[in-house]
């Protein structure tokens, strides 16, 4: 039993995390510019290979969210610059209001938390 113990701390103390620059960000445009977008910086700890960003956003009929890169070869200690873009999806005065966003990594099927949570504020 204390080696079951012993192995489950240990496994939590080295799983993946993530390091956001901001972590929450706000991406503010009008609705006639039809996009905004904000730089981030990130960084995992221990490192990490072949990573995706995974995107949701509250209502993805009016609006969308993606990360440029789409992923990275490694993820480590030292910052990676990504740029996180909210696009309308509806014309501007439909696309007006306030939505929720999130940023996530994976590595395979895992989840390296915590996420990037983005509110968009269209004017």
């Amino acid at each position: 039993m204390v080696g079951a113990y012993a192995a489950v701390s240990f496994a939590s103390v080295t799983a993946p995390k993530t390091l956001w620059s901001a972590n929450p960000v706000t991406i503010t445009f009008s609705g006639s510019a039809g996009s905004g977008s904000v730089g981030e910086d990130v960084k995992c700890a221990p490192k990490v290979t072949d990573v995706v960003f995974h995107t949701s956003v509250s209502n993805p009929t009016k609006m969308s969210l993606t990360v440029s890169p789409i992923g990275e070869a490694s993820c480590g200690p030292a910052p990676d610059p990504v740029t996180v873009t909210a696009h309308c999806l509806v014309a501007a005065p439909a696309c007006q209001g306030t939505y929720t966003g999130t940023v996530t990594i994976l590595q395979g099927y895992s989840t390296i938390p915590p996420s990037l949570a983005v509110t968009i504020v269209v004017t």
